[in-house]
């Protein structure tokens, strides 16, 4: 019982950021991080057209309607945590996730179809905004998201794609542990070049690897800095 209470108090927070659902408001905010144009350009390879804010809203809410699991990606509110009144940690991260200040967001999707649900899959998208790039909160959020897929999901497998010329996003999906599965040549045109797309994926097995875990043991209590 205590071992699930440390981890239900720590599910949404990682050593730098905290996750919290994604609201009805939320959704033109979250269509500005994506479709900002180098989000757009390296995270949509398709036709690189300028994106309308409803266009960009309406697709966040179809991502929505399709995801296992949708959340904001936040750092902490350091005012928030200063002038916190001291009480029981449920409440505490409440409070954290409330006064969290969003930078990009991360979406698992559902199976496309109820006759693949026993596959236990899931694929994951996500986006940084540009101004917080380059800090590592990507890839912290990817490590984030495959624990509680794993965890709490029952999932046995998690899969994405991105774009050959996307070299930043492929090393940080391979220094995570996902391998990369296969390759559609040429099936990409962006810049007068044709571009591979490159699909990746990660077993339940391989982030048992990862983590020391023997297959079916939980992950017990989550590790993590600073208060809320």
């Amino acid at each position: 019982m205590e071992s699930l209470t440390a981890k239900f108090i720590t599910a949404f927070r990682s050593e730098r950021l905290i996750y919290r659902a994604i609201d009805m408001q939320d959704i033109p905010l979250v269509a500005r991080m994506l479709w900002d144009p180098v989000n757009q350009g390296f995270g949509d390879p398709t036709l690189y057209t300028p994106l309308s804010g409803t266009v960009g809203s309406v697709m966040v809410q179809k991502g929505l309607e399709a995801s296992l699991l949708a959340v904001l990606i936040c750092l902490p509110n350091p005012q928030a945590q200063q002038d916190a009144a001291p009480g029981l940690p449920g409440n505490s991260l409440r409070a954290a996730q409330e006064s969290a200040i969003p930078i990009g967001s991360l979406m698992l999707g559902k199976p496309t179809a109820p006759q693949t649900d026993h596959w236990r899959w899931t694929r994951m998208g996500l986006g940084i905004a540009e101004e917080h790039q380059g800090n590592g909160y990507g890839k912290e959020a990817v490590n984030w998201a495959l624990d509680w897929a794993f965890e709490f999901a029952g999932m046995h497998r998690v899969e994405l794609t991105t774009a050959s010329y996307n070299d930043r996003a492929i090393a940080m999906y391979k220094s995570l542990g996902f391998k990369e599965e296969g390759r559609k040549r040429e099936t990409i045109y962006m810049d007068r070049r044709w571009w591979d797309m490159v699909e990746f994926g990660i077993l339940e097995g391989e982030w048992e690897a990862l983590r020391g875990k023997k297959s079916g043991q939980s992950g017990g209590q989550r590790i993590v800095q600073g208060g809320f």
